[in-house]
């Protein structure tokens, strides 16, 4: 298995903090804060509000706030004036990073647990380098671990750091695992008002309720998935194989994921993230 952590560090099986660090140097330079570049934590522009930056200044009319009345612009011009501004508003972006043990396994290149907290975390460092607050949830078999969101480098080299000591102690799994839908809905459950959630997953045991848990989710705030798959699952290998399930041997075919597809068709926004290739900002 080729290294795709870092030079020199490791097996794509490992989760490097000096690869998850490095990702920050592929956002680049950071974009004017509180105008949208197409990422989930984007926001549309400034909102009018009471922020502080000028939105506009007029003359008073009938049916205005008095409130908004500005004394030195007014004393000026000789008449009431209305001062509004911008609406202060901070981006929030909530990580969250699937690490339960369906995560554990690669054909090709890096572990889908590897590709989901690479991919999650640049989009981490795109958020706080454009001014915003980043918090993490790690989903693992048996509860979740969370960091609460915060601003600047400081806070996504934390999350950085626990992703990584996370991924090397996960050791033998539980034989029961929660499935997806109940991460997803504690983490609704507590999510702020105006955060976005990204979630980073393969989609494994998702639960049968996932689909209708996610549609509320987005009525309320923005969210997305980033997909992980593996080569196995977006380009299978032909001819039929043996596999072992206990003390049974099965002849089969792989077939491609549906995955993306029945997500789709749920209107569930999501994104692919392959697990052989290396993490690139999207377009």
């Amino acid at each position: 298995m080729r290294d795709v952590a870092a030079k020199g560090a490791g097996s794509g099986a490992m989760l490097s903090l000096d690869r998850l660090v490095a990702l920050a140097g592929q956002v680049g330079p950071a974009p004017v804060a509180g105008l949208s570049h197409g990422r989930v934590a984007g926001l549309s522009g400034p909102r009018r509000g009471e922020g502080g930056d000028l939105y506009d200044l007029r003359p008073f009319i009938d049916g205005d706030d008095p409130r908004l009345v500005d004394a030195s612009a007014s004393a000026r011009s000789g008449r009431p004036q209305l001062r509004r501004r911008h609406e202060e508003v901070e981006r929030s972006l909530l990580l969250v990073v699937d690490f339960r043990a369906p995560m554990f396994w690669g054909t090709r290149g890096r572990f889908r647990s590897v590709a989901a907290a690479e991919a999650a975390a640049l989009e981490g460092w795109a958020c706080v380098l454009a001014g915003g607050r980043v918090g993490l949830a790690i989903l693992r078999d048996d509860g979740i671990d969370r960091l609460p969101a915060r601003p600047r480098e400081a806070a996504m080299l934390e999350i950085a750091g626990v992703l990584a000591r996370t991924h090397a102690a996960m050791g033998a799994h539980p034989e029961e695992m929660a499935p997806l839908s109940d991460g997803l809905i504690e983490i609704a459950a507590r999510v702020p008002s105006g955060t976005a959630v990204l979630l980073a997953t393969g989609m494994d045991t998702p639960g049968h309720d996932f689909a209708d848990i996610a549609s509320d989710l987005m009525r309320r705030i923005r969210f997305e998935i980033l997909l992980v798959q593996d080569a196995v699952e977006t380009a299978p290998p032909p001819g039929r194989f043996t596999a072992r399930t206990g003390d049974i041997l099965s002849r089969g075919r792989f077939g491609a994921s549906p995955t993306a597809a029945v997500l789709s068709e749920r209107g569930i926004a999501a994104r692919i993230v392959r697990a052989e290739a290396d993490e690139v900002l999207p377009a």
